[in-house]
């Protein structure tokens, strides 16, 4: 399909989905007015979208200096009592620095990580990414140095990703080798699969959006699974910088008939560019399941935890059904991560007793549309069993007053609502209570000015 054709044929679809969906939600609603529902009520769909899957981040461990004990104790917290469905970790080009030369020490740290991470959760899935080369660039050379100074940004190897003068200001990219970065990449999944760690996703590259396309790494991707057979990882691209970026290098991967060789679309949010709608309407035009494999923006510290899960909840809204964080280990001096080092003892943020919630009440089930009132900031909902999860977004100064949430075609089996709330002035954990339903399939809240809530719903299961 031509560029062109396919530009047209994808805003006649938008055009057709906005008009089916603007009717739909005027439906949804019209049907419910005469029952009493008012305009800033939040109503649930019963119309179950994509399932959800979660993942942690320790693509780099820099701060991976723990006491034993307390590194056990993140591993545990990470992904046993946070029950995510995989983590990311780097695929180290220092590995392979130069063609043909091989130093496996420098997975040492990462195997470490992994076999904690294992332990803690033996049905844990990892997801294998080429770390950005200019850390093994660094790891090699003195800090003053040239080569560490004026690293191209890449995640090859330069044998692989050739340049023309590397480490000048006017360097030039020359050639990338598929071939070559097949074969790499896949002495690298059979090193971790000899060590006892599957790898069950694998970028086709992290960023670098101006040097690998879509026909190379189709080839690339041929080759890696002529060779690993069905020890091949599930393939995700492109991985891109930002929205924008992602949706530039599917629509040449369309426009060249390359689009076919990847099994999840992936964008990062590294600059908020272009509109996360966008990217999900074109990975959803070649059926592929959209994830965030960097979600930034989504952080602390603990007083802005609240008002960053906004990035979260747009993600989500848009289509988002994959997500994890950027780097979830910092040290003592970054808060914003979800876990600190701080001399060598783990301490944890209010961002991962957010994203725990989250996890453990919709990972593996399907997110649910709601309407957001004006005086709101976002809503979102989740099925997951009998489960039912409404969260609610409050990080304006005033309080909300008596909203009604309304769960429209649902039975409910428990009265009583298990409700989690994070604001100003309570901890990191979040303060938990409960609340009752008001009606047969309703209840009454109340949303305190910079403040977020999950309201947790026991209902019938159904095929939702």
């Amino acid at each position: 399909m031509c560029l062109n054709s396919y530009r047209s044929q994808r805003s006649y679809r938008g055009l057709v989905g906005g008009l089916w969906l603007a009717a739909f939600v005027m439906t949804w609603m019209s049907c419910f007015a005469s029952a009493g529902v008012e305009p800033g009520d939040i109503v649930v769909s019963g119309d179950a979208q994509q399932t959800m899957t979660y993942g942690m981040d320790f693509e780099r461990l820099w701060y991976w200096n723990l006491k034993p004990e307390q590194a056990d104790k993140l591993a545990r917290l990470a992904v046993s009592e946070c029950q995510v469905d995989y983590v990311r970790v780097g695929i180290d080009g220092g590995a392979e620095f130069e063609e043909g030369q091989f130093d496996w020490s420098v997975y040492d740290k990462q195997l470490d990580c992994m076999t904690r991470l294992q332990a803690a959760n033996p049905k844990l899935k990892f997801f294998a990414s080429p770390r950005p080369f200019h850390e093994a660039i660094h790891d090699r050379y003195d800090k003053n140095s040239v080569q560490a100074k004026n690293s191209p940004y890449t995640c090859f190897p330069l044998w692989i990703g050739v340049f023309e003068n590397p480490y000048s200001d006017k360097r030039k990219f020359q050639q990338f080798k598929w071939d070559k970065a097949a074969d790499y990449l896949v002495r690298q999944i059979q090193f971790f699969n000899r060590k006892g760690f599957p790898i069950a996703y694998v970028d086709v590259k992290n960023e670098n959006d101006v040097y690998y396309f879509a026909p190379e790494l189709k080839q690339m991707v041929l080759r890696m699974r002529q060779q690993l057979g069905d020890q091949m990882p599930k393939v995700i691209a492109p991985s891109s910088y930002s929205w924008r970026n992602g949706v530039k290098w599917m629509e040449q991967a369309i426009k060249t008939g390359n689009a076919d060789f990847f099994d999840i679309a992936a964008s990062h949010n590294t600059r908020n560019q272009g509109s996360p709608e966008e990217f999900v309407s074109l990975a959803r035009s070649l059926n592929r399941p959209v994830w965030n494999t960097e979600l930034h923006s989504f952080h602390g510290p603990d007083d802005e935890a609240v008002a960053n899960t906004q990035i979260l909840w747009q993600h989500i809204r848009a289509g988002f059904s994959g997500i994890n964080d950027w780097l979830s280990l910092g040290n003592r001096k970054k808060t914003h991560k979800m876990f600190r080092n701080v001399r060598g003892e783990v301490e944890v943020m209010r961002t991962y007793y957010i994203f725990k919630q989250l996890v453990n009440t919709s990972g593996g089930g399907r997110y649910l549309p709601t309407n957001i009132p004006d005086n709101l900031t976002t809503t979102a909902a989740f099925i997951k069993g009998d489960l039912l999860t409404v969260w609610v977004l409050n990080s304006s100064p005033k309080d909300v007053k008596d909203m009604t949430v309304r769960l429209p075609g649902r039975r409910l089996t428990e009265a009583t609502i298990q409700v989690m709330h994070w604001g100003p002035d309570n901890r990191r954990e979040g303060v938990p209570s409960h609340t009752k339903m008001t009606a047969a399939d309703s209840f009454t809240i109340d949303a305190l000015a910079n403040s977020l809530y999950c309201f947790t719903v026991h209902v019938a299961p159904s095929e939702n």
